[in-house]
């Protein structure tokens, strides 16, 4: 139900009341005073949300009574479900996934972003970085690692250390 302001101008306060839609009365007493008060329209921001809860709360007082008490059992477990189907959306996306990353190398030479290598220096490039694994595994051997239910590293195959 939306909530309705009323305003006392011999008092000078304002009061607010839950009423139906379109059942608020036009003129009510005055919780001070007691004399007959008129709806204070300035005041109104109704924000009816048709599609969280099914009834017509307005969002200002349901915002309201969640900060004043917390979500009661039912907004909490209908905001879990949401948020419980949102992450499940997210995961189905194919848009987060990883993707492959394929180079274009021809077109990047020739663009100038990469500088295609002589076939003497690849083998040259290839050869000290077998010789930097090659040291790696020597100094990881003599530190004491070993594969497992091995005495050593073994150079040729992935590496699970023991």
């Amino acid at each position: 139900m939306p909530n309705y302001n009323w305003i006392c101008r011999e008092c000078s306060i304002y009061w607010d009341r839950e009423c139906a839609i379109g059942k608020a009365p036009e003129r009510t007493r005055c919780p001070k005073c007691k004399k007959l008060s008129h709806r204070y329209y300035e005041a109104m921001n109704i924000g009816v949300s048709f599609n969280d809860d099914k009834d017509f709360h307005t969002v200002r007082r349901r915002y309201q009574k969640h900060t004043e008490k917390g979500y009661d059992k039912d907004s909490a477990n209908r905001f879990l479900r949401r948020q419980i189907e949102a992450s499940k959306n997210t995961q189905d996306d194919e848009s987060f996934r990883y993707k492959s990353a394929n180079f274009k190398w021809d077109k990047m030479a020739e663009d100038g972003v990469v500088k295609k290598l002589s076939d003497k220096k690849a083998i040259a490039k290839r050869e000290r970085a077998r010789k930097l694994t090659e040291d790696a595994y020597h100094r990881a051997n003599k530190m004491g690692y070993k594969d497992i239910n091995k005495t050593h590293l073994d150079i040729t195959k992935p590496q699970k250390q023991g």
